[in-house]
């Protein structure tokens, strides 16, 4: 009988430590994907600040007309798309420790589709750009 118990114990403690195991790597998957995101977005918003550069430099050399509305809306498309990465940045944090499994999911989930949801903006405000700056005589 004492044996029947101890090994019940056994049996229960393996498959809470598994189960544990299985959480952590759940959390470091879903971590690791925002990440990779991250550094893709990170090269987007990049491309965002040089097609920002490019254009306030064609504004200031009068390369282009300041009252045009294209313009006005690209550099503003570029500003809002630069300014959401930021915000994502500022408000993320990957410090859950001590906190239920769920919850941390519930969190890491989230902040993928945020993350997405930006790296979309900043995809559009890259090619809108790009296929303005490319109508611009050089």
């Amino acid at each position: 009988m004492k044996y029947i118990k101890v090994l019940t114990i056994s049996v229960l403690t393996s498959l809470i430590l598994i189960s544990c195991q299985d959480n952590k790597k759940q959390e470091t998957d879903l971590l690791d994907g925002i990440l990779k995101m991250h550094d893709k977005v990170m090269a987007d918003d990049e491309a965002v600040m040089k097609n920002k550069i490019l254009l306030d430099s064609l504004l200031k050399t009068k390369q282009i007309p300041e009252n045009s509305a294209t313009v006005f809306q690209t550099v503003q498309e570029l500003d809002h798309a630069n300014e959401a990465m930021e915000n994502w940045m500022h408000q993320f944090n990957a410090d859950y420790a001590g906190k239920p499994h769920d919850e941390i999911m519930q969190y890491l989930t989230d902040q993928k589709k945020k993350l997405s949801a930006v790296d979309m903006q900043l995809d559009k405000a890259v090619k809108n750009s790009n296929t303005y700056l490319s109508t611009i005589k050089k």
